[in-house]
């Protein structure tokens, strides 16, 4: 299953904080597709997750960035939730009960804040994203063939 190429160039546009292009961009995402579009985020996310989380994945690794999170992103509103940065990385990491915990608004916003961070300070992804978006696309098709 071939993803709505609109969804790779508004992520990468998240992704690399041109916000005001994601948005425009996701505007023109039809409303049937913006459920798969979401599956698409997830799939980044999770790919950032490795990225992110490759030599460590203990939970004082998760802590340490969840404050990264609640500094980087102090002014915004609402405030970044301690407990859902690291809950949301938790449950993508296998303990998904967790999850349940987090309004789907919540994990959405914090998906979007933890891809900026992670890509802001990843060289790798900054100047080869095109990989790992295509990774995501295809870990994304899955999903939504398999539900």
């Amino acid at each position: 299953m071939t993803l709505n190429p609109l969804f790779r160039e508004t992520l990468k546009a998240a992704a690399l904080g041109d916000s005001e292009e994601a948005n425009r961009l996701y505007d023109q995402i039809p409303e049937a597709e913006v459920e798969q579009y979401n599956m698409f985020i997830v799939a980044f996310f999770a790919i950032c997750l490795e990225v992110r989380f490759k030599n460590d994945q203990s939970l004082a690794a998760i802590k340490a960035f969840a404050d990264e999170m609640r500094y980087d992103y102090r002014n915004a509103e609402p405030p970044v939730k301690q407990l859902v940065v690291e809950g949301l990385i938790r449950g993508m990491m296998g303990e998904e009960e967790v999850l349940q915990e987090i309004s789907p608004a919540d994990q959405y916003r914090t998906q979007l804040l933890a891809i900026r961070k992670i890509v802001g300070q990843s060289p790798e992804m900054q100047t080869g994203l095109t990989p790992f978006l295509s990774d995501a696309e295809g870990l994304a098709s899955q999903w939504i063939s398999e539900s």
